[in-house]
């Protein structure tokens, strides 16, 4: 049985096609095979290479993502230092050194160490900016702190109108009968000058974005939105038909050695 001319030259013309669109399909998806192979490797390696940990300072990538800091939720001086908190941040003198804070109550310094209150946490920090511990202070106090004050070299709380002071070694708080004090001292909620608020906000939105987001929204393409997605979706649909264009010429081709073989072996 014979394959007529005009079925054979159709069936080489769709070859040809079939060659010819696999290979710019090919050439085209390069780039996006190169970025989807690259972006998962990092992604299954995120925590061992820390990229979870790892943040993005770009202006314009931090502008894309709309990420913008919040005003200040409460901010208070004392001995020279201040303690802001912006959304549930906290940061002295413009380092941040404490995650979900709530309810800011005051600072109080005591060289070296410099305290700040929060509801039922009291935050130590030295005077050099480092953190060194949490005290949770909500079994000693009748409520949350109300105001954060001291009196010599200890440091004082109100709760539920009522006044706690701190120990000599600054690791819990005691009720104290308000004795007369000259020196007893209050601090007060003060608005942060500009450059100090700007140098906050700057380090909020430097700590806003890490680089494992912003490598699964390449790898997912919602970095671009919508868009982005959809072009993902093509890709994908693309790899598809490039998969199942190159099976079908491998076909083709094995049956075509098939039969040259079969007609080999026949002239023998």
């Amino acid at each position: 049985m014979t394959i007529s001319r005009p079925r054979a030259r159709g069936s080489a013309r769709l070859r040809i096609w079939l060659r010819r669109g696999h290979r710019w399909l090919g050439v085209v998806l390069v780039f996006f095979v190169l970025l989807l192979s690259i972006t998962g490797i990092a992604l299954n390696h995120a925590s061992d290479w820390g990229l979870d940990r790892r943040y993005l300072a770009w202006s314009w990538l931090l502008d894309a993502y709309g990420i913008e800091a919040p005003p200040p939720t409460a901010s208070f001086a004392d001995g020279g230092f201040r303690a802001t908190l912006l959304g549930e941040r906290l940061y002295f003198d413009g380092r941040e050194v404490a995650q979900e804070v709530t309810g800011l109550s005051g600072i109080a310094t005591l060289d070296p160490l410099v305290l700040v209150g929060a509801q039922r946490m009291v935050y130590v920090i030295t005077t050099a900016g480092e953190f060194v511990q949490a005290i949770d202070v909500g079994a000693e106090l009748p409520g949350p702190i109300e105001r954060v004050g001291r009196a010599g070299d200890r440091a004082l709380l109100q709760s539920d109108g009522k006044l706690f002071r701190s120990d000599p070694d600054i690791t819990g708080f005691e009720p104290w009968d308000g004795e007369s004090r000259d020196d007893l001292r209050w601090s007060a909620a003060t608005p942060p000058e500009a450059a100090q608020l700007e140098t906050i906000r700057a380090s909020y939105r430097g700590r806003g974005l890490t680089v494992e987001r912003v490598l699964a929204d390449l790898h997912s393409g919602r970095i671009f939105t919508v868009t982005g997605t959809v072009i993902m979706d093509v890709v994908a649909l693309c790899m598809i038909v490039l998969s199942i264009s190159g099976l079908i010429m491998w076909m083709q081709h094995n049956r075509r050695e098939i039969e040259l073989e079969r007609r080999n072996g026949g002239q023998r």
